[in-house]
């Protein structure tokens, strides 16, 4: 076993995948919890470098559900990884409907189950007409561990931006509050205020899980005060995950299709055909769950309670507002490497 600095550790599954070795696993776990505890753990990832696979599905089986029930019983983090193309098809079938995740790697795992590792590492680049707005997301962003760069004036921001000394540039992400309290408008908006002011942590947990397992530079575009736009001419994949709790309503994340294949292929290490929609759908729903994972973590910090439902995923954009109602919401137009994707939350 190998305890890692990044509260992570790497327990190695030697020798062929039967239910033998699996409880071995199991005994071993249980045997260090008192240790994880001490050393603040939050995560333990089976590595299968050196694993034996030999086409037998009970071995696996068996694996995944004590995992499961470990995660389940500890709160701790469970993830297999260094697995081969072959067994990942096999992992994503046998871990549907678990907590056991899969992650190509130990660095990918990494980003996921442990993503302040790299926020030291991530400087944000924010600027705003509003300035007491900018001071505003400024501070928040320290708050949560960024190295953030405000631009005082629109000139410093375009010098700033050529500069590309930034990873993650927000602006102009202030709301306008008043809409909220309209009594006669045609864009009248039904969320809470609260959940009006709280809405860069959905934005920039967003973004940040972005720039962590691509490199890419990602960005909020534009918002508007509308209902679900169905009017977007590609294909698209979305995740609907309602919320409650402090706050409530819903969060929708859209995905042109063609940034799926590019994002979970970064995810996974693998190549993705466009046309395995089965998986299209299960990683951007993954996707959606780490999201809302880091989301419900900054609220945390916040004394602000939330519990997620379990993604629901689509590959039409009709059936997703079929499923959230045409209630107008807050629509953000987001970028990864100047590609579009979407975020909608609504009551």
């Amino acid at each position: 076993m190998n305890v890692k600095s990044k509260n992570i550790a790497v327990v190695n599954f030697i020798g062929v995948i039967e239910e033998r070795n699996a409880r071995l696993i199991q005994s071993l776990i249980i045997s260090k919890l008192e240790m994880y505890k001490e050393q603040k753990i939050k995560a333990v990832l089976i590595s299968f470098k050196s694993a034996v696979y030999k086409e037998n599905n009970e071995g696996l089986i068996s694996l995944v559900k004590i995992l499961d029930a470990l995660a389940k019983n500890t709160g701790l983090g469970f993830a297999i990884i260094d697995y081969s193309v072959e067994l990942f098809k096999i992992l994503k079938r046998v871990a549907r409907g678990s907590k056991v995740k899969l992650f190509k790697n130990e660095n990918v795992a990494t980003l996921f189950l442990d993503p302040k590792v790299y926020k030291k590492a991530i400087c944000v680049l924010v600027y705003d007409d509003d300035e007491q707005n900018s001071k505003d997301l400024a501070t928040e962003l320290s708050k949560y561990g960024y190295s953030v760069i405000r631009a005082k004036d629109a000139k410093e921001f375009q010098d700033k931006m050529q500069d590309k000394a930034h990873d993650i540039i927000i602006t102009q992400s202030a709301l306008n509050e008043k809409i909220a309290n309209a009594t006669e408008s045609k864009n009248k908006l039904l969320l809470s205020k609260k959940l009006i002011v709280n809405l860069p942590v959905f934005m920039d947990t967003a973004v940040e899980t972005l720039v962590s397992f691509t490199g890419l530079q990602a960005q909020k575009s534009a918002h508007s005060i509308k209902g679900f736009d169905t009017s977007i001419d590609v294909d698209n994949i979305c995740a609907v995950m309602h919320f409650k709790g402090d706050l409530e309503g819903s969060f929708t994340l859209v995905f042109p299709k063609t940034l799926a294949v590019i994002t979970l292929e970064s995810l996974l290490g693998e190549e993705i055909s466009d046309n395995d929609m089965d998986t299209l759908r299960d990683g951007v729903g993954e996707f959606c769950n780490i999201i809302t994972g880091s989301i419900k973590t900054a609220f945390d910090r916040k004394d602000t309670k939330l519990m997620f439902d379990l993604p629901k995923t689509y590959n039409s954009l009709k059936a997703t507002q079929g499923h959230i109602g045409e209630n107008n919401g807050v629509w953000i137009d987001m970028q990864l490497a100047d590609k579009p994707f979407y975020m909608f939350i609504t009551k």
